[in-house]
C-alpha cells in the first residue's frame, strides 16, 4: 500500500473516495428490517457547494497538472530538463530551461513522436498504476551521462531525442513493448525489456542483442515484481555495471502465486486480465539476481539464503562499490546489506539489521563513495533514525547527525567535497535540506528557507538541484537552486491555481502532542458573538508508515472545499502508528492495525473538543481512500457512538485478501496471529446487528477494475452489511483502478458525499 511522497501527497489521501460511476447507486434495502435502509438521494437544497471549484479539482487533478515533474539538471549544469502538461490536459510533453537565462523550449511532444493516439500495453498499463502516475504521454525519461541525450517512452516504442537540435529517432526494437530502457553508462548502448527478457540495442549500428533467455509470462527478467513495487518503492529492476559491459538484473518466477482475475463488467464480451497477486500467508514471486555481460552470455546468479530471504527490498550496481542487495525475512524483522561478488556470484553481507517488529526500509540508501572508500547507511534506533558512514565492509565508522535531528533520506553525495545532502526534520509536519560533512568537519547546514516542505532533486552535478517546495502560505513550485546560493530560479509552471488558499491551522494536543491539522468553512466566524458550533469530519489516512499533516497549502484545498461544501470543520490526524515519532510510537501498532488508529483518533477528537470550543465533537463523520477507506469503515462499525456516517473509499475489508509484504509486516503470518487478522477484519463488525440507534450510515465507494486493494473486498462488506443488517449505499466504479482519473467521475462522488456528510451531520447549530 505503498503511498506517493512529496508535498503533493496529502491532497490524494485526506480527500474521501476518488470519485464513484454516475449511474445509480446500488442501495440496499430489506422490509423486514427497521435497521438496514437506503441513504436518502442527496437533495439540491443542501450547502451550495462551489461547483466550480470542485469542477476545477477534477479537471485539473487537484492543481497537479501543469507543474513541471521529473526535473533533471543536465550535466554540465547549464539546463533543467522535465516532462510538463497543460493545466487541464493530462498528456506531457518534454522540456527544457536555461537555468542562467529562463528561457523555456519544448523538445518533443508525444503528437511529434506519434501520428496515432497513444496506445498502452498491459504490461504498461500495470507499470503505471503501480507507479501511481496519474498523467499520459511523456511520463517519464532519463538523461544519457552527458547530458546531451534523453531517453523517453511512448506507446510501447523507445525514442532517443538529441537536446541541441530536438529531434528525436525511435530506437529499431523488434516487436512487443518496450519496458524501463536504461542508459549504458558511456551513453552507446540501452538496455530495456521486451517479452519478458533483457535485451541491448547499440545506438551507432540499431543492432538488438537478446541478452537473456528464459522469459515468460510468468518468469520475467529485468522488471520489478509486484511487492517490490507496491511495497518497498523499488521500480526497477535491472542494472548496468559501472563499466558498462554487465548487466545485474532480477528474475521473478509466479508460477507458485495465486492467480486473480479482473472482469470489466460494463464490457462483458472481453477476456478477464489474470494477475499474479500474493495475498497474505500465501505464496510470493520466487526471486534470483543475476549478473550477465551486456554481450548475451549465460547468467551468474548471486547466491543468499532465498528460503530464509525472499524478499529483495533494493538493489544497485554502484560505482566504486560491488552489486548490492538488501533482503528482508518473510516477517521483515531481519535484513542484510550483501554484496555480490560479480564473478562468482557469492555474496557477504554487510551489514545485519533487526527489529522485534519490522524493519522499516530506507530506499535511499546505500549510497556508495564513488572512491571505495565507504558508503552512507541508516539505521532506526529506539528514538530516531540515524544516517551513518560506514567503511567498504560495513564496519561502522561515524554517525553524520546528532540524534534527535529527525532524519528522513539522501539526496546525494559529493565525494569530492566530502558533502551529503539529507532532508530531515525535528518537526514530523515539515521537511528541509541539509548540507551534512562526511569527516564532521561542519555542523549541518541548513540549505532550504521558510517553514514549509522541501525535496531536494539532484543529477550529475552536486553543485545545483532542483528543489519542489511547498508551505501553508504559497502555492508549491520547482526552483533551481545553487548550494552556495547564488543560484534561484523558478520552473515555470503552467497549472491553475485554486481562488483563494486554504485556511489551514497546525497545533499539537493532548498529552501525548498529537499533529492535528483544522480546516474551517470559509465562512467561519471565530468571534464569541457568534456561537455556533460546527461537526466535524475526520479525514483520514491513519494508516502505517505515511503522515497526513503537512506544512503544505495544496495539500489541504480539497478538504476546504469538503469544508465549505459540508459547513463542518475537517480534521487531519497524526496519531500513534504514524511515522516520524519515533520508533516505539510508530510499532505501537504492531498487531493492533484497526485498533490502536482508531483509539488515537477518538483521543484526538475528544482533546479537539476540549480545546476548540466551535468544535462538536458528538457529531462526527469520517472519510478516506485505499487504508483510510478501511479506517471510515471501520470507524462507523467499531465506535459508532462517536463516528455518525462514513465515506470508505476502495477499503481493505479482511486483511487475508491484501498483499503479503504489507499486511504480514504489521500483522505477522495469518496462520500464526489469526486473533490479530479477526480484530482488524471489518467483516468481524459488520456481520453483527446493531440497534437501529446506532445504525451508522456507510457510502462504499470501489473501482472493480482495483489490482492494488481488489474489489473483492467491497463484494465481502457489502455482503456482511447486508447480513448484519446495516444501512449502507455501494457504488462499484465500473473500469476504475486504484488510482482515479476520471474527472467526472471525480466530481460526481465528492459532490455526493458532501451532500451525505451535511444530511447526516447537520450545519453549525
Amino acid at each position: 500500500m505503498r503511498v506517493p511522497l512529496g508535498p503533493w501527497s496529502l491532497a490524494a489521501l485526506t480527500a474521501c473516495a476518488p470519485p464513484p460511476d454516475t449511474r445509480a447507486p446500488v442501495s440496499s434495502t430489506t422490509p423486514e428490517s427497521s435497521t438496514h435502509i437506503a441513504l436518502a438521494a442527496p437533495r439540491t437544497a443542501d450547502a451550495a457547494p462551489n461547483l466550480d471549484l470542485l469542477r476545477a479539482l477534477a479537471q485539473t487533478r487537484t492543481f497537479y497538472l501543469g507543474t513541471p515533474t521529473h526535473p533533471t539538471i543536465s550535466a554540465d549544469g547549464k539546463a533543467v530538463v522535465f516532462l510538463r502538461s497543460a493545466a487541464r490536459d493530462p498528456k506531457q510533453s518534454l522540456y527544457e530551461m536555461g537555468i542562467d537565462t529562463g528561457s523555456v523550449r519544448e523538445l518533443v511532444s508525444p503528437d511529434a513522436l506519434l501520428s496515432r493516439p497513444e496506445t498502452l500495453s498491459p504490461e504498461e498499463r500495470v507499470q503505471r498504476e503501480r507507479r501511481r502516475v496519474r498523467t499520459t504521454g511523456l511520463t517519464s525519461f532519463e538523461l544519457s551521462d552527458d547530458g546531451t541525450k534523453v531517453l523517453v517512452t511512448l506507446s510501447g516504442r523507445a525514442f532517443v531525442v538529441d537536446r541541441a537540435s530536438g529531434k528525436a529517432r525511435p530506437l529499431p526494437t523488434g516487436s512487443g513493448a518496450v519496458l524501463d530502457p536504461r542508459w549504458s553508462p558511456d551513453g552507446t548502448r540501452v538496455a530495456y525489456v521486451r517479452d519478458d527478457d533483457i535485451y541491448a540495442i547499440h545506438l551507432a549500428s540499431g543492432r538488438e542483442v537478446r541478452v537473456t533467455r528464459g522469459g515468460s509470462e510468468r518468469i520475467t527478467h529485468g522488471l520489478a515484481e509486484f511487492i517490490a513495487e507496491e511495497e518497498f518503492d523499488r521500480a526497477r529492476g535491472l542494472w548496468w555495471s559501472p563499466d558498462g559491459g554487465r548487466i545485474l538484473y532480477e528474475e521473478a518466477d509466479t508460477r507458485g502465486v495465486d492467480i486473480l482475475s479482473i472482469a470489466d463488467p460494463m464490457h462483458p464480451e472481453q477476456l478477464p486480465q489474470h494477475i499474479a497477486y500474493p495475498r497474505a500467508g500465501r505464496a510470493n514471486a520466487s526471486l534470483r539476481f543475476g549478473i550477465v555481460a551486456a554481450s548475451g552470455e549465460p547468467t551468474t546468479w548471486a547466491q543468499w539464503d532465498r528460503t530464509r530471504f525472499p524478499y529483495v527490498a533494493q538493489a544497485s550496481w554502484p560505482e566504486g562499490g560491488p552489486p548490492l542487495l538488501y533482503v528482508l525475512d518473510r516477517p521483515q524483522q531481519v535484513g542484510q546489506l550483501l554484496a555480490i561478488d560479480a564473478a562468482s556470484g557469492r555474496t557477504r553481507t554487510l551489514v545485519e539489521e533487526r527489529d522485534a517488529a519490522w524493519l522499516n526500509v530506507d530506499s535511499s540508501v546505500p549510497r556508495w563513495l564513488r572512491d571505495g572508500t565507504g558508503f552512507l547507511w541508516s539505521r532506526e534506533g529506539t528514538d530516531d533514525w540515524r544516517l551513518e558512514l560506514r567503511d567498504p565492509n560495513g564496519a561502522f565508522v561515524r554517525e553524520l547527525l546528532p540524534p534527535g535531528f529527525g532524519y528522513m533520506s539522501v539526496a546525494d553525495v559529493d565525494e569530492k567535497t566530502r558533502t551529503a545532502v539529507v532532508i530531515a526534520s525535528d518537526d514530523p509536519t515539515r521537511e528541509a535540506a541539509w548540507a551534512v560533512s562526511l569527516d564532521g568537519r561542519f555542523a549541518p547546514k541548513r540549505l532550504s528557507q521558510g517553514g514549509g516542505v522541501v525535496w531536494p532533486t539532484f543529477g550529475k552535478r552536486h553543485d545545483r538541484y532542483a528543489s519542489q517546495e511547498a508551505s501553508l502560505t504559497a502555492m508549491p513550485r520547482w526552483m533551481v537552486r545553487s548550494l552556495d546560493g547564488s543560484t534561484a530560479r523558478e520552473i515555470p509552471s503552467v497549472a491553475e491555481s485554486p481562488p483563494s488558499l486554504p485556511a489551514v491551522e497546525i497545533a499539537q494536543i493532548g498529552e501525548e502532542h498529537v499533529r492535528v491539522a483544522l480546516v474551517r468553512p470559509s465562512d467561519f466566524r471565530a468571534d464569541a458573538t457568534a456561537r455556533r458550533r460546527y461537526a466535524v469530519l475526520d479525514a483520514a489516512y491513519a494508516g502505517p508508515g505515511f503522515a497526513v499533516v503537512k506544512q503544505s497549502a495544496l495539500a489541504f484545498v480539497r478538504a476546504q472545499w469538503m469544508a465549505d461544501a459540508t459547513q463542518a470543520v475537517v480534521v487531519a490526524i497524526d496519531a500513534r502508528g504514524t511515522p516520524r515519532r519515533g520508533r516505539d510510537w510508530e510499532r505501537a501498532l504492531w498487531k493492533k492495525v484497526g485498533s490502536v488508529p482508531l483509539e488515537g483518533h477518538i483521543a484526538a477528537l475528544r482533546a479537539l473538543g476540549v480545546k476548540y470550543p466551535e468544535l462538536d465533537v458528538s457529531r462526527v463523520g469520517v472519510y478516506g481512500w485505499s487504508f483510510g477507506g478501511y479506517f471510515a469503515a471501520l470507524a462507523v462499525l467499531r465506535r459508532p457512538d462517536v463516528y455518525r456516517v462514513a465515506c470508505a473509499g476502495a477499503p481493505g475489508v479482511d486483511w487475508r485478501d491484501y498483499d503479503t509484504a504489507y499486511t504480514e509486516r504489521y500483522l505477522g503470518l495469518p496462520d500464526e496471529n489469526s486473533a490479530a487478522y479477526d480484530d482488524a477484519s471489518l467483516l468481524s463488525y459488520a456481520r453483527k446487528p446493531v440497534a437501529p440507534s446506532l445504525a451508522r450510515p456507510i457510502l462504499l465507494v470501489h473501482g472493480t477494475a482495483d489490482d492494488n486493494v481488489w474489489f473483492v473486498n467491497a463484494v465481502k462488506l457489502a455482503d456482511a452489511l447486508e447480513r448484519g443488517q446495516r444501512p449502507f449505499e455501494f457504488f462499484p466504479l465500473g473500469g476504475t483502478t486504484h488510482v482515479l482519473r476520471d474527472p467526472d467521475l471525480y466530481q460526481a462522488v465528492y459532490l455526493r458525499e458532501a451532500r451525505l456528510l451535511r444530511e447526516a451531520l447537520g450545519g453549525p447549530q
